[in-house]
Order: C-alpha cells, then structure tokens, then sequence
C-alpha cells in the first residue's frame, strides 16, 4: 500500500511553490508519491492556458523530480470540474492506496464548502502547507519559506 498525494490546480503557470508542496511531502516521508492533477478547466475561472499546454509545461517541471507525475485524469471526466469528480474518480483508481489532498492553508477552510467538500474530507487526508496570513495548521502539516502564486506571476507578466 502507498501513501498517494494530489496536489490539484490550473497550474497556471506551474511555479516553484507548486514544487516545493511536493517535494517537501516527499522529503518528510509524508507520502511515497506525489501525483500533479491539472484542471481540464477550472470552473470559477472564465479563460485558462489550454490543458495540454499546462500538462506539457508541469511535465517538464517535474522531470528532475523522483517520485511525481501527472494524471491526465479529468480530460476523461465532464463538466463542471469540480476537485469532488476528480479525486471521487482518483479514488477508484487507487482503491488499495492512503490517499493524501496536498493543499496550502489558504484553501483548507474552503473544502467544507465545496462541491461534496465533506466526502472529500472524510476520504482524503489533508497535508497543509502554510501561508502568509493563515494560521491553519493540520496534522500533517509543512512550513512555507516561499510566498508565490500563479495569480502573483501572471500579474508580474502583464506588468512586464
């Protein structure tokens, strides 16, 4: 049995946090895998960089990285996209695995009010890594000494 954490986003762009949430889950044997989810389409978001082109940017993010990849998976699920649809169809998947949800802190007291956000929280262990601002602390929890955000890069980029 492995111990399975999701780290799912846009992605968009992929950045150094994104990196260091999986390899510090990782390096403090929290889990034996990390597996990217990218969102085919994130539905609080109207406009997106096309999926493949997120995919093919994480890939090369990760390939220095032992013991990550990237599922594909919601390319084969539908609308709406919602984490509940991925992670209830990653669940099937890997039905004889300990499944983890890596999430920044900022996210954690959003997941009661998500779409099945109780399933969600009773079928996934929740790995934090904190953020300025949030003083959500999980059992399995990472401190954070970055304070990046695609948000944060995409608005660097149009300021060139």
């Amino acid at each position: 049995m492995k111990r399975i954490g999701f780290l799912l986003g846009s992605f968009d762009p992929v950045h150094i946090g994104h990196i260091y949430m999986a390899t510090e889950a990782l390096n403090n044997d929290l889990v034996d895998e990390v597996i990217f989810v990218p969102t085919f389409q994130n539905p609080w978001k109207d406009k997106s960089t096309d999926f493949h082109k997120r995919c093919l940017m994480l890939e090369m993010a990760i390939v220095p990285l032992e013991n990550c990849k990237i599922s594909m998976i919601e390319q084969t699920l539908t609308a709406p996209y919602y984490s509940y649809n991925t992670l209830n169809a990653l669940s099937k998947q890997y039905v004889n695995d300990d499944l983890y949800l890596i999430v920044g802190a900022d996210v954690v007291t959003e997941i009661p009010h998500w779409n099945n956000g109780s399933w969600i929280l009773s079928n996934y262990r929740l790995i934090t890594v904190r953020r300025d601002g949030y003083d959500y602390k999980a059992a399995l929890d990472i401190p954070n000494t970055l304070n990046v955000s695609s948000t944060y890069i995409r608005d660097l980029y149009k300021q060139k």
